[in-house]
């Protein structure tokens, strides 16, 4: 009669213990969770090119080793499987996080587009004999918003408004010489139309001078309704001397100006990445696009917020020269386009000239967009 064979562990022998059922079925889901997120984020992998995919699997793969020392340093489970299988699965891990830590932030510029719109007041001022329709403005935007903008001005001009428009003058050689330098101190170049241009085309937006030139017809037959209402660059240059002559704060704050700057603090590598993303390919524009208006529409919150070095000099003094030249005007309809940080401190500097000054109606319009949401729709219904 045979027996049966003992089936219980000999002693000094230890069973593996099986892992609890609800932590293979969370370990399941955030598998799933996490393939399913990687390949959401494989188009801009590819997009970017087969290189970063490349990249990003050696990083994981560097990674992995790491990871699979440790776990079968540490963990019973791993600690008897052989190192190359620990590895592997390592790798294929690593590369589903990396890959949706890389593609990630694409995904959220993209929807913070959408959900956090870039936007800019129309706003109405009135203080009873005059009334001001103050249009915010940004460099760059949607061709839509300019669009709505010209729209605007054609029409206040039709109503009998006046048109001021924002620009700081350079007729002399010497106004101009300190307006290169003041540009490069900001924006790191003195050709600020050139920059904003070469990104406005690869953020896949436009340049507000380019839909400006629509009103030069106007212009010409009636330059009196058109004016240039910003300061002479060497008043900008008066105030700057002044302050650094008067305001020790200032003086202390701007100590270094207009002296040369390591190559990593100018908009050397901004416009580098331009010049790459124009000579991309197709994928490579769209994503760029994609990366530069979230990051606008981003900068853009952050600005209203956020007070710029030279803002005594750029802003406040040249809003109370704009309030300064309404109120000298002899004509009591004016249409401004200036940039949208102006708004609250012309305001101001209005009111103080005369508290009469009241804000009448309100309009908001969207500045950045993605133009493929729209204008691809509009392609495939043909003519």
């Amino acid at each position: 009669m045979k027996t049966s064979s003992n089936t219980h562990p000999s002693p000094g022998t230890s069973a593996a213990v099986p892992p609890p059922l609800w932590r293979i079925r969370l370990q399941a889901i955030a598998l799933f969770v996490l393939v399913a997120a990687f390949v959401l984020g494989l188009p801009i992998l590819l997009g970017w090119g087969y290189g970063l995919l490349t990249l990003l699997v050696l990083g994981a793969a560097i990674l992995a080793v790491a990871s699979a020392w440790v776990l079968r340093r540490f963990s019973p489970t791993a600690a008897g499987r052989p190192f190359a299988l620990v590895w592997s699965r390592s790798l294929i891990g690593w590369t589903l996080v990396l890959g949706v830590v890389v593609a990630a932030p694409f995904y959220y510029l993209m929807v913070v587009t959408d959900t956090r719109p870039a936007t800019v007041p129309q706003v109405s001022l009135t203080n009873g004999s005059k009334r001001v329709v103050f249009q915010g403005m940004q460099h760059i935007g949607s061709e839509r918003f300019y669009q709505a903008v010209i729209y605007d001005v054609e029409k206040a001009l039709s109503e009998g408004y006046v048109s001021y428009y924002e620009g700081v003058q350079t007729p002399t050689p010497e106004s101009k010489a300190f307006f290169e330098k003041l540009s490069h101190e900001l924006v790191g170049g003195s050709d600020l139309s050139g920059t904003y241009k070469s990104i406005g085309e690869v953020c896949g937006m436009k340049f507000q001078l380019d839909y400006f030139g629509l009103l030069e017809a106007d212009k010409a037959e009636h330059p009196k309704r058109h004016l240039v209402a910003d300061v002479d660059a060497i008043e900008l240059k008066a105030e700057y001397d002044r302050l650094m002559r008067e305001d020790p704060v200032f003086a202390k704050a701007h100590a270094n100006d207009f002296q040369p700057k390591p190559a990593a603090n100018d908009n050397a590598f901004m416009l580098k990445m331009v010049e790459w993303l124009k000579s991309g390919s197709e994928s490579q524009k769209t994503l760029g696009g994609v990366t530069c208006r979230g990051l606008f529409s981003l900068n853009q919150a952050a600005a209203s917020t956020t007070p710029g070095r030279m803002e005594p000099v750029i802003l406040d003094f040249r809003n109370r020269a704009l309030a300064q030249r309404i109120m000298q005007s002899p004509d009591d309809k004016i249409f401004i386009t200036y940039g949208a940080a102006h708004l609250p401190g012309l305001v101001a500097e209005l009111r103080k000239l005369d508290p009469k000054w009241e804000v009448g109606s309100v309009k908001w319009l969207r500045t950045i967009e993605a133009p493929e949401h729209i204008e691809g729709q509009l392609r495939g219904l043909g003519n």
